[in-house]
């Protein structure tokens, strides 16, 4: 692992809801989670601070309301912050903070630095576009526009996740679950991002596809040497893929280590509770 990260978040914060005078700052509010009895308003994430190092798989675990996928969709940009800020190493030499920059310049950043893979395929592909028109608009988006290039390109990485390149010009909606996954993770590797952010990649999918998914991504991280934020609720994914594990809990980051650590002497009570149960499955 680098010493510098490659990916570097302080004080992130993100509300869902006008908020009112109760809730302000997510430091107002009086309850035991992260919802505003007055105004119903969410802090979603609330002060997290993270790295993430090249070559990594980062794992963020919490049950579904945690903040983890409200996370990982702001530093898409496809929710705007509260507050807070984000650097990437290879962007303005980690001097800028990304949050702020504008939307043109976002759109940079999600074309050639980034890569996300969403929990529902219906949100990361278009599904009237076949397999490798769905890479093609991500190569075309960052500039390339030769056909014979395009097309080259998008059957080595249908190749690269096991999709038959006789399907290349195929729908994706006439696939499988897992399969439009791996539709997903090609388009997202389509410009070789530094980071990759997927979002419960495994969940609905059956426990055979579902081993196929995660061996997949372990193998973009070899080959791609790529940093990955790997969300999910089920601790065994966490386990399966990640180097390092965040816990959150009504948007807050409670606990965070080493999996192996995390796992075998979680010292927060959620924790305990979450590996208890991954234990008795």
């Amino acid at each position: 692992m680098n010493d510098s990260p490659l990916l570097t978040v302080k004080e992130l914060n993100k509300r869902y809801g006008s908020g009112c005078e109760n809730c302000q700052s997510p430091h107002d509010l009086t309850g035991q989670d992260n919802r505003c009895p007055s105004c119903g308003s969410v802090w979603a994430c609330i002060d997290v601070n993270l790295d993430l190092y090249k070559g990594e798989i980062l794992g963020i675990v919490g049950e579904s309301g945690s903040g983890k996928s409200s996370l990982v969709k702001s530093l898409y940009f496809d929710d705007e912050v509260t507050s807070g800020s984000a650097a990437i190493s290879s962007y303005k030499e980690g001097e800028e903070n990304i949050f702020k920059v504008s939307s043109q310049q976002k759109r940079y950043i999600r074309n050639y630095l980034m890569g996300m893979v969403y929990q529902n395929p219906w949100l990361g592909l278009k599904m009237s576009f076949s397999s490798g028109g769905n890479i093609a608009e991500k190569l075309i988006a960052s500039g390339s526009f030769h056909v014979g290039d395009i097309r080259k390109r998008a059957a080595e990485l249908l190749e690269h996740v096991e999709i038959p390149l006789a399907r290349m010009d195929e729908l994706p909606k006439n696939f499988s679950g897992g399969m439009q996954q791996r539709v997903q993770i090609s388009k997202a590797l389509a410009n070789n991002p530094s980071i990759l952010l997927l979002d419960e990649v495994t969940t609905g999918l059956d426990l055979s596809v579902q081993a196929k998914v995660l061996d997949l991504i372990r193998k973009i991280q070899r080959e791609f040497n790529v940093g990955m934020i790997v969300v999910s609720h089920d601790l065994g994914v966490i386990r399966m893929l990640a180097d390092r594990t965040i816990v959150m809990r009504h948007g807050r980051i409670v606990e965070q280590g080493l999996t192996d650590q995390i796992l075998e002497d979680p010292q927060h009570p959620y924790t305990q509770q979450l590996v208890h149960s991954l234990l008795h499955v």
